[in-house]
This record gives C-alpha cells, structure tokens and sequence, in this order.
C-alpha cells in the first residue's frame, strides 16, 4: 500500500514555462490512479484552482504556491509530510529536505550538452540545481531510452538509476473523423492541405530550416502552420520562419489540425521523447521528423526520418506527400502510437515506485 504524490504544480497555470512538463506530470498522475493496485493512491500538488478542478478525479488535491522557492522550501515538504506518502514525483527539480523518496523527472539533458537552446535564466536554474536533486533522488524518470542514456551520462549517474516510464498520447488523438476535421479547420483557421508543425517555439525545434524546407517545395508545396507557445526568441523564430502561427490550441482543435494536415514537421534537432510526433501518429498525420534524439525510437519505422536541415526536410516532405508513402503512414502511425498507453504509463512508474520502497 503506497500513496505517491505528484507535482502538478504547473498544471492550470496561464503561464507554466514548458507546457510539456506540466503535461508529463498531469499525465503520469492520471496513468498512475488508472494502474493502482488495492490500496494503492495517487494524490497531486497543485498551485491554481484549475489544477485541482482538472485533477480532482485522481486524487486529493494539495495546494502549494506557484513560486518554485516558498514550494520547494517550505510547502511542498510540508505536505509531504501531512499526506504521510511514501514517495513524491517532481520535474527537475526537488525541494531540498523531503519527508519521504523522490522519484525525478526528467526529460532530457540539453540543459547540460547543448545550454545554448535555453534562456539565460533557465540554464542558469537547471545547471545549477538539476543535478543535484537527480543525485539525491532515489530515481531518475526518462522519458525513452535514448533520453535515459543520455542523462545518465550527462549527470554522470548509474544507468540502473534513470528508469523509462514513457508517456502516451491522450485519447483525443485519434486518426476518427478525418473530413470532419478538415471541414472545421478549414472553417475556423481558413487552411487546409498544410504542412503543420507543433510544440514550444525555441531554437531547438528548428523551424527556420522547416520554413526554408517548406518554401523550397514552391508554390505547389503546402503552406506552414504553427501551433505552440513561444519559447525563447520564438515570436521571430515564428515569424521567421513563414507560414501562419495559429498559437496555442486545446487538444480538441489540435487533434483536428493533426488530422486535416498533409503532413506534420518534427525537425527538432534534439528530443527527450517527441509527444506531439506520437500525438500525430496515433491522430492518423503523416510524420517528417529529425533523425536525431529520441524521435527514432519513439516512430520506430512508422515516421520518415530525415537529416534536420533544410535540404533533408524537404525531401522528407516530398516523400511524405506522395499518396502511396502518405497511406502507409496513416496506417502505421497510428499502430506504433497504440503501444504507448495508460497503462503502460503506469505499470512502469509503479514499478520504479516498488524498487524504491523495498
């Protein structure tokens, strides 16, 4: 019987930084009350009040600040203890005196190997505090193998420290309903037969190779368009890269965009894991994704990979485009994206749970 409290804290907030790790944390929390066993419980730490109505179904909800210094120096630890649990799951980063073992997420090891894709900030934060709470912790949680390799490597960890539990894609992306979903993003947006690329906009998804790719098609080629939250420099990194910036969307329209696409543009020149890749695979989209991190692993086989320059995109793009490769991947997208599910998510992270405990 164990209760494992998840730091949800980003979760509900307007402006969480990278919408991905509020996402992992949100997901691994509903994957872990799905796959509990008998006595078994889940309960998460929230910051907003949207974050406990959104999480309330999979547990108590705890509240702590937003601000990481007053959560993780005093509240967090605090209700750790209250709840009595007997582990805690954070993102990167660990309060410094825990009440019980923590298992530590994270997602990949740029922060280390290539800090010039952060801002000053946050690779200031993350190099300075990252590895030591990955030592401390009585875990570390990757994302895929590749990331697991990678950041034990980094953070010059034991490899038997760093455990896979990978995410899924959530049950609204599916490859259902697919001249619906060209029906209403055509409505709402005005696009159609588009190349769509999606994630936070910062200088290692690359985009302005993808803009130079997809120009390079001419004027049969499908326009750009962008879905994500701006990282740092990505309003020009946005702009300059051509196409139309829809912002962020919910995962309703989201999906709807992956399935009314031609084809979805992964060229990020490094990734711990890939969602939106897999988010488009299991939505029926067509994948161009980069050779390099995780993407190859994550696809396997059911994705084209290419060399993440312009030149490399683009013939990746043309081979995506013509209607007999297309046709296979909306086969087999959605094939390799069926093995990653909530219970598999949560078989997983339990597991790491019982090795810490015995």
């Amino acid at each position: 019987m164990s209760l494992v409290a998840v730091d949800c804290h980003m979760v509900g907030q307007s402006a969480a930084g990278d919408a991905g790790n509020g996402r992992y944390a949100a997901t691994l929390l509903a994957a872990m009350a799905a796959t509990a066993a008998g006595g078994d419980a889940v309960a998460a730490l929230v910051a907003t009040p949207q974050g406990a109505r959104a999480l309330e179904r999979y547990g108590q909800t705890i509240g702590v600040p937003s601000a990481d210094v007053p959560r993780l120096a005093r509240a967090a630890p605090r209700a750790l203890a209250d709840l009595g649990a007997d582990a805690a799951v954070f993102t990167y980063v660990s309060p410094g005196w825990n009440p019980c073992p923590i298992l530590l997420a994270v997602h990949d090891a740029t922060f280390m190997t290539d800090p010039q894709w952060l801002g000053a900030r946050a690779r200031a934060v993350l190099r300075g505090l990252v590895p030591r709470s990955a030592r401390k912790a009585a875990a570390v949680l990757a994302l895929s193998q590749t990331a697991a390799d990678d950041i034990a490597q980094a953070l010059k960890l034991p490899a038997g420290k760093v455990r896979v539990v990978s995410p899924h894609p959530a049950p609204v992306f599916t490859d259902a309903d697919r001249d619906g979903a060209v029906a209403r993003v055509r409505d709402r947006f005005g696009i159609a037969g588009y190349c769509l690329a999606v994630g936070d906009i910062g200088p290692r998804k690359n985009l302005g190779a993808l803009g130079d790719a997809v120009r390079s098609l001419g004027p049969t080629g499908p326009d750009l368009a962008l879905v994500g939250k701006p990282g740092p420099g990505g309003e020009r990194i946005a702009r300059d890269a051509g196409g139309t910036w829809l912002g962020h969307v919910d995962d309703a329209t989201l999906a709807d965009l992956y399935r009314a696409a031609a084809v979805t543009a992964y060229p990020s020149l490094y990734e711990g894991f890939g969602l939106p890749a897999l988010e488009a695979m299991a939505s029926g989209c067509p994948v161009v994704a980069s050779d390099r991190g995780a993407l190859p692993e994550v696809t396997a086989g059911a994705a084209i990979l290419v060399e993440p320059t312009a030149r490399g995109i683009a013939d990746g793009l043309r081979l995506a485009l013509d209607p007999t490769v297309a046709a296979r991947l909306r086969t087999a997208g959605p094939a390799r994206a069926a093995a990653f599910t909530p219970q598999t998510m949560g078989a997983a992270a339990w597991d790491v749970v019982a090795s810490v405990l015995t």
